[in-house]
C-alpha cells in the first residue's frame, strides 16, 4: 500500500509539473525514480496514465480520473505537513496559484513578494492566465479571476475589486462619434475576453445603471490582446484602468462617451473543496486580504 501511495503522489506531481524532469525537482528524486513509479502504478493498473510524445505529457481517459484522485493525495499530504508546521510557528509546503493578468501591475507582484519574504518556507508556483484553468485536476491549488462565480463547485472569497475603463482608438472615435446613449454603443464593434459575458453594464451620467449587449466583433484569450486591438482600431473595450493609463495619457486610447463610466469587476480567490483545509492557502488569500486589497478599487 505504501508504494502505491508513492507511485499515486508521483504521478499527480507529473501532472502538476508537467514533466518528469520538474516533478522529479519537486519530490528531490531523481526522473528515472519518478518514471519508474508512474510505470509501476500503469503495470499494477494494467492501462496507461499517460500519453508520452518527446514535445510534452498528457493524461488518458483513466489518467485524468485517477489524477483527480492522486492530487487530493499529494495535496493531503502537503496540506498535513503544512498544518504541523504550524506548531513551530513556520509556515511550510507549496503553492500553485493560476492567476488572471488583470492583477499584473497592480501590486501584486510586491505583495506576493511580502508573503514569501515573511513565510520562507513555501515554494510557490505562480502562472499568469486569463484562460480559466481547470482547478479539478491538481495542477493548482487556488486561482485569483475577475468575474462573477460560476462553478458552484469551489470555494471562494473576494480578494477586491479592480478598476475598469472603457477605451476605443481616436480613429475609431472619429469614424463613429457621436454616441448619443447605451443603445448606440450596443451598435458598435466591442473586443470581448473569452469567457466573459456578452454584455456590459454602464453607468450614464445620471448614475443609472444599462445593460449593454457586446455580442463580441472579435473574442480575444488575453488581455494584453485586447488592449492591442483596441489601440489598433478594431472596437470598444473594458480593459483593467490600470493597464490603459499610459495609454489613455499618451493619446493612443481615449474615452469615447465621457461621463459614462463601468464599475469596477470583483477579483476573487477561489479553491476546490477539497482544498479547503490548507494552513497555506489560507495563509496566502489572508494576507493579500489584508496587504494588498486595500490597493485595490
Amino acid at each position: 500500500m505504501l508504494d502505491r501511495l508513492k507511485s499515486l503522489a508521483a504521478f499527480a506531481m507529473v501532472l502538476r509539473e508537467g514533466s518528469f524532469r520538474r516533478a522529479a525537482g519537486r519530490l528531490d528524486l531523481s526522473p528515472s525514480t519518478v518514471s519508474y513509479h508512474v510505470s509501476e502504478l500503469e503495470a499494477f493498473l494494467g492501462a496507461p496514465l499517460l500519453n508520452r510524445t518527446t514535445r510534452r505529457l498528457s493524461p488518458t481517459a483513466l489518467g485524468s480520473a485517477v489524477g483527480v484522485h492522486a492530487a487530493a493525495i499529494l495535496a493531503a499530504s502537503e496540506d498535513a505537513i503544512a498544518l504541523a508546521s504550524r506548531s513551530t510557528g513556520v509556515l511550510r509546503g507549496t503553492l500553485s496559484v493560476t492567476c488572471t493578468s488583470a492583477v499584473i501591475g497592480a501590486g501584486f507582484g510586491e505583495a506576493v513578494a511580502a508573503f514569501s519574504g515573511a513565510h520562507p518556507g513555501v515554494d510557490i508556483r505562480m502562472d499568469v492566465s486569463d484562460t480559466l484553468e481547470d482547478l479539478g485536476g491538481g495542477r493548482f491549488d487556488m486561482a485569483l479571476r475577475a468575474g462573477r462565480m460560476a462553478d458552484s463547485a469551489l470555494r471562494s472569497r473576494k480578494i477586491g475589486r479592480i478598476r475598469r475603463r472603457l477605451v476605443c482608438a481616436p480613429a475609431y472615435l472619429a469614424a463613429h462619434a457621436p454616441f448619443a446613449d447605451a443603445e448606440a454603443l450596443a451598435g458598435l464593434d466591442w473586443i470581448r475576453l473569452a469567457g466573459m459575458p456578452a454584455w456590459r453594464t454602464l453607468a450614464g451620467p445620471d448614475g443609472v445603471m444599462r445593460d449593454v449587449p457586446t455580442p463580441g466583433h472579435i473574442v480575444v484569450g488575453s488581455i494584453d490582446a485586447m488592449i492591442e486591438l483596441a489601440v489598433a482600431g478594431m472596437g470598444l473595450a473594458t480593459p483593467p484602468a490600470h493597464l490603459v493609463e499610459d495609454r489613455l495619457a499618451a493619446g493612443s486610447l481615449v474615452d469615447p462617451v465621457p461621463g459614462w463610466t463601468i464599475p469596477p469587476i470583483d477579483l476573487q480567490a477561489v479553491w476546490p473543496d477539497l482544498r479547503t483545509g490548507s494552513p497555506v492557502r489560507r495563509a496566502f488569500v489572508d494576507f493579500l486580504v489584508d496587504n494588498w486589497s486595500g490597493q485595490l478599487a
